[in-house]
């Protein structure tokens, strides 16, 4: 199972930037969270998102090419499927045009119930993710 690709587009901010004027690499992960943020509110609407809490299992990212200021960036969201426990997508940081890609990643989100603990995804949300 495998999601249509959703692209988000990025707001480059000078408080992303290291002191090479790059943005620094631990931002890449937050403009991750923004488009599984966008692919669970565009696909889960119907679904309550306060009750739905996910944590981070895994992070890979590979840093193609440094994004500065003034370089027009989308974020590319697909996920990729689900497992008992846990989502997985994958990201990729591209110019508008699409033609430059900056980085590339994946993301393993672990499902967790009202006990802070793994639990096996709802039916209910599962369904969801299959048409999205």
């Amino acid at each position: 199972m495998r999601s249509t690709p959703l692209v988000t587009g990025i707001q480059v901010r000078y408080g992303d930037l290291d002191t090479l004027g790059h943005v620094n690499n631990a931002v890449y992960l937050t403009y991750f969270e923004l488009g599984r943020v966008s692919f669970f509110r565009k696909h889960f609407d119907s679904f309550n998102l306060d009750s739905v809490k996910f944590v981070l299992a895994r992070a890979e990212l590979d840093f193609r090419k440094p994004i500065t200021m003034d370089d027009p960036v989308v974020l590319e969201t697909v996920l990729e499927s689900v497992g008992k426990t846990s989502f997985t997508f994958s990201h990729r940081l591209l110019s508008q045009d699409l033609k430059t890609e900056y980085c590339t990643g994946k993301i393993i989100a672990v499902y967790l119930g009202k006990s802070g603990k793994p639990e096996t995804v709802p039916e209910e949300l599962r369904k969801l993710v299959e048409v999205a």
